[in-house]
C-alpha cells in the first residue's frame, strides 16, 4: 500500500502536467473525460425510461455518437477556429490561445444532439413497424418498506445537521 502511494504520488508529480495542462486540476480532468460518455448515457437514459417509443438503435446511437460527437467537439478548436463562438461565451481561448469549447457546453450540446438523433430515429424505425421493447413499470416497484423510510429520513437529517454545523 505505501509503495503504490509513493508511485502513485511520483506519477501525478511525473505526468501530472503533461495530462492536464498547466492550471487544471484532477477533478477538473475526471470531468473533463467522464463528459465523452455521460451526456449520450444520459439521454440515452432519459429517452429509453420516458418515452416509451425509445428504440435500442436509437440508444446505441446515443451511446456511440455521444462519443463521437464529444471527440469531434473537444478537438474542433485545433481543426477550425472557433474565435466566432466567443462572443456568444460557447468558445474561450486555452493556454496556448487556442479557442475551444468549455467541457460543460460541450457536454450541453452532445446531450441535445443525442436527444434528437434519438427521436428522429425512434420516430423513423417506429414508421417502418419496428416495435420498441420497452419496460413494463409497476408502481409496486416504487413502494418503500416504513425501515427504509425511517433509516432514509434519518441519514438524510444526519446529512443536513453536518451541513448546517460545519458549512
Amino acid at each position: 500500500m505505501v509503495v503504490s502511494l509513493l508511485l502513485g504520488t511520483l506519477l501525478a508529480l511525473i505526468v501530472g502536467d503533461a495530462l492536464m495542462g498547466e492550471g487544471k486540476q484532477g477533478f477538473q480532468y475526471i470531468q473533463e473525460y467522464t463528459g465523452f460518455v455521460s451526456p449520450g448515457i444520459f439521454a440515452m437514459f432519459l429517452l429509453g425510461f420516458f418515452w416509451k417509443k425509445t428504440t435500442s438503435n436509437a440508444a446505441l446511437f446515443a451511446t456511440i455518437g455521444g462519443f463521437v460527437f464529444s471527440v469531434i467537439l473537444k478537438f474542433s478548436g485545433q481543426l477550425m477556429d472557433l474565435e466566432f463562438l466567443s462572443t456568444i461565451n460557447f468558445a474561450v481561448p486555452n493556454a496556448q490561445g487556442v479557442y475551444e469549447i468549455p467541457f460543460m457546453d460541450r457536454m450541453s450540446i452532445v446531450f441535445l444532439l443525442c436527444v434528437i438523433g434519438m427521436i428522429i430515429i425512434s420516430l423513423y424505425e417506429n414508421k417502418k413497424g419496428i416495435v420498441p421493447k420497452g419496460l413494463e413499470i409497476d408502481v409496486k416497484m416504487f413502494r418503500m418498506s416504513p425501515t427504509f423510510l425511517i433509516l432514509s429520513l434519518l441519514i438524510i437529517g444526519l446529512t443536513a445537521a453536518l451541513y448546517l454545523a460545519f458549512w
